[in-house]
């Protein structure tokens, strides 16, 4: 008489699908309670079918990746270093996007979740650190650009970004420097701290204005604020995607950059090199970012006990066309 799965279950006294994971190796299983399982299986003389069993995981060499937003080429570069280090290995990658507002974290987990992915990186989570907690035990984790405790990630200094970039625009002769800063939700602090520690440092006051990470977003708050009294003689933004926003409001007022406007961006996206655009901006080294990603987590596939790894790459600033000493 033949053992099946769900003999071994009840003897073991755990479900099928336990019994099924233990046989997976797969993520989310004691390493007690898998010992318990196989002695148990072992005792009866249960035969698992290797070939079904690897059928139903739908994991082998399976990289999930999370995009925050396909409209930010920073994503877009992220992905290519991604890709760049998975091919070499034989492992697939499975695309899932959010949205710019977060809306769609948590339903694009939860469909990497159930496509069974091996393990997932993603790449500008808005999720609270309470909530991707619940994911633990369940979803194999590689952030990037953010950490995130108890996950692997690859991230970059972004408080040092943001103060080469303050120290930049001071030594310029800069005074009046504003800020458009990102949403202030976990994770992505970082470079704010950053912007208000230098200007504090060089006794002035800062002054920062929450912005979300769209173009358009950027170019609406921008437009009073260059055309107030008050113009800042500088804009250091937390993307290059809103610095291109502050680019397209100072052309609607026929102001010139820099002559009129020091714009400084973060991330070094391909468009920030654009003639005509040559934006000053923090490179944030997305594609190595993307391609380290990518290793840790074939790492993490390899050794999935192993303790987080957590990895934080250093920017550099990039001077371009945008910046100048401010109007005399």
């Amino acid at each position: 008489m033949n053992v099946t799965m769900s003999d071994v279950a009840r003897a073991a006294g755990v479900s099928p699908a336990l019994v099924s994971l233990a046989f997976r190796d797969a993520y989310g299983v004691s390493k007690k309670s898998r010992e318990h399982i196989l002695k148990t299986a072992a005792s009866m003389g249960y035969e698992p079918n290797r070939v079904a069993s690897r059928l139903a995981s739908k994991s082998d060499g399976t990289i999930g990746v999370f995009l925050l937003d396909l409209h930010n080429e920073v994503f877009a570069d992220m992905f290519d270093g991604m890709r760049e280090a998975a091919q070499p290995h034989d492992r697939e990658l499975v695309l899932s996007v959010g949205s710019v507002g977060g809306a769609l974290d948590r339903p694009a987990l939860d469909s990497l979740v159930r496509t069974r992915v091996d393990v997932a990186i993603a790449a500008g989570l808005l999720l609270p650190d309470k909530e991707l907690a619940s994911y633990l035990g369940r979803l194999r984790l590689v952030s990037v650009a953010r950490t995130v405790p108890g996950f692997d990630a690859v991230a970059s200094d972004n408080k040092l970004g943001a103060t080469m970039a303050v120290e930049h625009l001071l030594e310029l002769g800069h005074r009046r420097i504003v800020h458009l800063a990102s949403p202030p939700t976990d994770g992505y602090l970082e470079r704010r701290h950053g912007y208000i520690r230098a200007m504090e440092k060089a006794g002035l006051k800062p002054q920062t204005i929450t912005c979300d990470y769209s173009r358009s977003a950027a170019a609406a708050i921008a437009a009073p604020l260059l055309d107030s009294a008050e113009r800042p003689t500088a804009i250091f933004t937390h993307n290059d995607q809103t610095a291109l926003g502050v680019l397209d409001a100072a052309h609607a007022l026929g102001l010139k950059v820099p002559e009129d406007i020091t714009v400084v961006g973060y991330d070094n996206t391909s468009a920030s090199q654009l003639p005509g655009v040559d934006l000053t901006t923090v490179d944030l080294h997305p594609v190595d970012l993307g391609r380290r990603a990518a290793e840790v987590a074939i790492l993490r596939s390899i050794n999935p006990t192993m303790e987080p790894m957590v990895e934080v790459f250093s920017p550099s600033l990039i001077v371009r066309a945008s910046s100048a000493p401010p109007p005399a």
